[in-house]
């Protein structure tokens, strides 16, 4: 064998050393990233109630943040409501009757976004919804797990107002010492490769909403 074939012969075992390293130092990244992410979403609470906003936005998907975002409204801590990404089949009375909601408040200062399909169009809606009542501040409302992808799309959203999170954590999710449950981490691994995934996106400043051709409607109601 000469010494041409002998480094020839090295190639293909550093390549195969060189691909393992990769591989391993990937998933140490995606393994140390996901404990972060799931350490930070355990460790978010609720702000004080002294976190006054101009307006409060819920993003739908469970009655819990629904119940929660009436009742920030109440107490105050808003002018006013946008449910955003509500079913088309969903009524105003529907959600009236689902979180004991008296309809008075629900015609004076609820709003209705049924345009929105995911966190990007939940973003887009909120940011409309601010713009047309001049709000600058606004309490966000959604799952612990969501907090921080839904912050990642309000952020890429041009003049997005400032954005207060208020996370609620779902009771099946978590167990009592801390530790995620079964499907929490299931949904905590499913969240994670969205986050990962908007970043991507974000980083490449690709605009899928516009691709898409995505818009947004604001169902309001008259005070």
């Amino acid at each position: 064998m000469t010494a041409r074939q002998g480094r020839r012969g090295h190639w293909p075992r550093r390549s195969a050393w060189l691909a393992l390293f990769v591989v391993l130092a990937g998933g140490a990244y995606l393994v140390g990233g996901f404990a972060r992410f799931a350490s930070d979403v355990a460790a978010l609470s609720a702000p004080p109630v002294t976190a006054h906003a101009d307006g409060i936005v819920v993003l739908t998907g469970g009655e819990q943040r629904l119940r929660k975002a009436i009742g920030l409204l109440r107490e105050g801590q808003g002018r006013r409501l946008l449910i955003s990404g509500v079913n088309r089949g969903t009524s105003a009375a529907a959600i009236a009757r689902a979180t004991d909601t008296e309809m008075a408040l629900i015609d004076c200062c609820v709003d209705l976004d049924y345009e929105a399909m995911d966190t990007i169009g939940n973003a887009e809606a909120t940011a409309q919804w601010a713009k047309e009542h001049g709000f600058e501040r606004l309490l966000l409302v959604t799952s612990d797990y969501h907090i921080p992808r839904s912050l990642l799309e309000m952020g890429g959203v041009a003049d997005a107002p400032a954005i207060v999170p208020y996370p609620v954590s779902p009771e099946k999710l978590w167990r009592r010492d801390g530790w995620p449950t079964r499907l929490g981490l299931r949904l905590l691994v499913t969240e994670y490769a969205k986050v990962l995934a908007v970043k991507a996106r974000l980083s490449t400043g690709l605009d899928l909403a516009a691709l898409g051709g995505a818009h947004h409607r604001v169902a309001g109601r008259s005070e």
